[in-house]
């Protein structure tokens, strides 16, 4: 899911290069079907709604017989009074969290489905601000610290970003800093890293660079359900 061009709010630059060149890799890199690999471009609240009733469907039908990965680049924001964090459709501008995605409920209905695995790649931060510089309208251009969400079932996800940090662009790149990094892993290894050794070189490269080219802190953050605490680092997005 890639959502780059919003009707309300600044757009977050190379979201959807980002989401085309992932789906890409799914497919040459990690070897995964053309017509089991779903794109959203620019997604409103239905959209997203329609993402995840796809994916329930799909795992009825196999009977948990699948792995599912599941990748954003786009807006987050937070709620200021409660810190609760969400994603922010493309028809949407933050004001009104009542038609934002909240987070909550996309871990909820991800970590919720018959699947072997559930890993998540969110190249968003929840802090208000922009990919880049600057501040969303309805954060009043203060960064907020987002309450983490805790995963269930055999949930994974891979953030871009920790507490009140923006995700940068890699504009050299013309790449989210993190996705960059993602696909770079991928590309070295034909996808035959562990998630352990994908997210030490995600959270070492992105730190480095980000001091490097935006004189800013960025901070990957993995975070698990605990049912799989003790083997997610284990874990291959290859079978």
């Amino acid at each position: 899911m890639g959502n780059e061009n919003y009707n309300l709010v600044p757009k977050v630059v190379f979201a959807n290069n980002d989401m085309n060149i992932f789906a890409q890799y799914c497919q040459k890199t990690l070897g995964i079907p053309m017509q089991n690999i779903r794109k959203y471009k620019d997604a409103t609240f239905g959209s997203m709604l329609s993402a995840l009733n796809d994916i329930k469907d799909i795992s009825d039908a196999y009977n948990g017989d699948m792995n599912v990965i599941f990748y954003y680049a786009g807006h987050g924001i937070p709620n200021e009074k409660d810190q609760t964090a969400y994603l922010l459709p493309t028809d949407a501008d933050g004001k009104s969290t009542e038609v934002c995605f909240p987070l909550a409920r996309l871990y909820k209905e991800l970590g919720e489905l018959n699947a072997k695995s559930v890993i998540v790649f969110m190249d968003a931060c929840f802090s208000g601000a922009q990919r880049g510089n600057g501040m969303l309208a309805s954060a009043r251009g203060v960064a907020i610290k987002a309450k983490e969400q805790k995963p269930m079932g055999k949930l994974i996800v891979l953030t871009a970003s920790s507490g009140e940090e923006t995700a940068y662009p890699y504009n050299e790149k013309a790449h989210g800093l993190f996705t960059y990094f993602l696909l770079k892993k991928l590309n070295e290894t034909k996808g035959k890293c562990s998630l352990g050794e994908l997210s030490e070189y995600i959270t070492t490269n992105v730190r480095r660079q980000s001091i490097v080219i935006n004189r800013k802190p960025q901070t990957p953050a993995i975070i698990f359900s605990d049912s799989v605490k003790d083997e997610w680092m284990n874990y291959k997005l290859t079978r």
